[in-house]
């Protein structure tokens, strides 16, 4: 019964050993053992805190159980919240200039929907980007799921509204994101078949952008995909094949990228980029000075020689903790250590024993953790967000059967 108990009370904790374990693995494989002990400078504290600090605040339970709200005024929330994210489409559309996989869909020129993709971040509202991030990762989520247990009936229409957004930012990602905490939630009920179906409506919209995205794969002659130039021809030739190889690069980026940019980062820092001593965190720029430095975009340039000297910008993207070794070596990874298994501790008690909820909200954004820093994970990510909403609609969806 302690072992079940444990299990369940430490589910994110064994969530970030359980992706460290494929993170191990993606840094060996593409760099041998080079790197691999360096890893533990971060393992070992984050370890340690966490059962220290978990022992600490083993008796000190948070009651969350009263609210500020009545049920008549969760629900008004609830539909001033639907309207909300219907306007912000409205807005957001218009910001970009365009419905995005609507223009993606009437067009077969593989460069061209690249691009569409690319406009879609290029928008210079700073206030319509961060709204969008806290919205596909937090909000939509969230109303989601309490919808679901409150009113069948608004649940399936603001799918309709959530699911319209995300397919036209056309990621992927956002698609499974609106959805996975309320399928982990019905699968830790045991509602198999609920889960199933919302699972079934996720694989349809991520296949339906995939077809979208990539010209030469769409199905019955839809808009094929014409080129001249030869060098061309075979680079789409090249997209085509992704069809047929779509596991090979799941598995890839799961098990191997994400290990694989740690090592990117440990093979350049300090070697070629120095360590920043600070100015490496956006946010701590105005209080010690100095320029900051986005040690993703930079690590890019040097991993894609090819696509750098076309011109072409992107993001390195790594682990959490390898931000905080980028400014402050191997302290900058014990640091890290230190701040996530405290968090994590707090988290747990944040949530007292609604074990299922901890889970199903807060894991997405573990996963999050290996490619995305800390803090941008926690402001712009809309992890802050979902634990204040979380906090808000709790009488709506707190689990009180016990496993």
């Amino acid at each position: 019964m302690f072992a079940k108990i444990s299990l369940k009370a430490n589910s994110l904790f064994l969530l970030v050993l359980f992706i460290l374990l494929f993170l191990t693995y993606g840094l060996i494989s593409t760099y041998g053992n080079t790197y691999t002990f360096q890893l533990l400078y971060f393992i070992i504290p984050f370890i340690v805190v966490y059962f220290g600090f978990n022992k600490f605040f083993l008796k000190r339970k948070i009651d969350l159980s009263k609210t500020f709200f009545t049920d008549n005024q969760l629900d008004f929330l609830l539909n001033f919240l639907i309207l909300f994210v219907l306007a912000f489409q409205i807005i957001h559309f218009y910001f970009i200039g365009n419905i995005p996989f609507i223009k993606a869909i009437l067009t077969s020129d593989y460069y061209y929907i690249a691009q569409i993709r690319q406009d879609i971040k290029l928008v210079e509202s700073v206030l319509v980007n961060y709204g969008a991030s806290l919205i596909l990762k937090a909000l939509l989520p969230m109303v989601m799921l309490v919808l679901y247990f409150r009113d069948k009936k608004r649940f399936w229409v603001f799918t309709i509204i959530a699911i319209f957004y995300a397919l036209a930012l056309m990621q992927k990602g956002y698609v499974a994101t609106i959805f996975l905490p309320l399928i982990l939630k019905l699968s830790f009920l045991k509602q198999w078949l609920h889960a199933f179906y919302l699972f079934v409506i996720v694989c349809l919209g991520i296949v339906f952008l995939v077809y979208i995205t990539n010209p030469p794969i769409r199905p019955f002659g839809w808009n094929k995909c014409f080129v001249e130039n030869e060098e061309v021809k075979a680079e789409v030739a090249e997209v085509a094949e992704v069809g047929g190889g779509v596991f090979d690069a799941l598995f890839d980026r799961v098990f191997v990228t994400t290990g694989k940019m740690v090592g990117h980062w440990f093979n350049f820092i300090p070697d070629s980029l120095p360590f920043l001593n600070g100015q490496g965190y956006r946010f701590a720029i105005p209080f010690i000075g100095g320029v900051y430095h986005d040690y993703s975009r930079e690590v890019y340039d040097k991993v894609y020689l090819k696509e750098a000297a076309m011109g072409f910008t992107g993001t390195a993207t790594t682990a959490f903790f390898m931000y905080d070794y980028a400014n402050f070596g191997k302290y900058g990874l014990v640091l890290s250590g230190l701040y996530l298994g405290i968090f994590l501790v707090l988290l747990k008690r944040f949530f007292s024993d609604d074990y299922i909820n901890l889970f199903a909200l807060n894991g997405l954004f573990i996963i999050w953790l290996s490619s995305a820093s800390f803090t941008s994970t926690i402001f712009s990510g809309g992890w802050l967000f979902i634990l204040l909403l979380y906090f808000i609609f709790k009488p709506f969806i707190k689990v009180d059967k016990k496993l």
